[in-house]
C-alpha cells in the first residue's frame, strides 16, 4: 500500500469518526482501527491527531474557500447567495453522507490548536467580505441586522445534528436541505423588513 493510500485511509477514518462522534472520539488507536491499519501509522504519517485534523480542515476548507473567493459586491443577489451557500453543502472529502461544513464546524467548536485556528481564521477573514458584498443589495438592513441574518442563514445550512446521511426527506422525495429550500429561505430572510429595536 502506497503512502498516499495509507494517508487517505487514515484521513477518511478520522473524518468518519469526527462526523459521527466528534473530536472527542478521535484517538490514534480509534483512527487506526477504523482505517483497518496499525494505529502507529497515524503517528508515522501525521505525527499527531492534531496534525491529522489540520489536514482534514485544509482539505475540507479548500473547495469552499475557492468558491468564496469569487464573491464580490458586483454579483447579482441570487448568484451571490448561491456562491456563498451552495459550497457549504459540499460533501465531506472522505465521508459519504457527511458535509464538509459539519467537519469544519466540529473542528472550530471542539478542536484545539492549529486546526481550530485554521478554520476560525478562514471564517473570520471571509465574513467581512461576505457582509461587504451583501450590504449594497440589502440597504434596508443595518450592519448588525445583516450580520444577524447571515448568521441565522449559516445555521440553517449547518442544520441540527445528526449531520450525516443527509436531511430527512419529504413525501415527494426532496430533502429538507435541498438547495432550492435553502436559497428561498435565504432570500426571504434577507428581503424582510428590519427588526424593530
Amino acid at each position: 500500500m502506497s503512502d498516499q493510500t495509507t494517508s487517505e485511509r487514515l484521513l477518511s477514518a478520522a473524518e468518519r469518526i469526527l462526523v459521527e462522534r466528534g473530536v472527542t472520539g478521535l484517538s490514534v488507536r480509534k483512527v487506526g482501527e477504523q482505517a483497518g491499519v496499525n494505529p502507529t501509522l497515524v503517528t508515522y504519517h501525521f505525527g499527531t491527531v492534531e496534525n491529522l485534523l489540520v489536514e482534514l480542515a485544509r482539505r475540507n476548507l479548500d473547495h469552499i474557500l475557492a468558491k468564496w473567493q469569487t464573491i464580490s459586491p458586483d454579483m447579482e443577489p441570487g448568484l451571490l447567495l448561491e456562491t456563498w451557500l451552495l459550497p457549504m453543502q459540499r460533501e465531506a472529502c472522505f465521508t459519504l453522507g457527511g458535509r464538509a461544513l459539519a467537519v469544519l464546524d466540529e473542528i472550530a467548536a471542539h478542536g484545539e490548536g492549529e486546526a481550530r485556528r485554521l478554520v476560525n481564521d478562514a471564517m473570520e477573514t471571509f465574513v467581512p467580505v461576505l457582509r461587504e458584498a451583501m450590504a449594497p443589495h440589502f440597504p434596508h438592513l443595518s450592519p448588525d441586522e445583516l450580520r444577524a441574518r447571515l448568521r441565522f442563514i449559516s445555521g440553517a445550512v449547518l442544520g441540527p445534528p445528526p449531520r450525516i446521511d443527509g436531511a430527512p426527506r419529504l413525501p415527494g422525495g426532496r430533502a429538507l436541505d435541498d438547495p432550492s429550500f435553502l436559497l428561498a429561505f435565504a432570500r426571504a430572510a434577507l428581503a424582510g423588513q428590519a427588526a424593530a429595536d
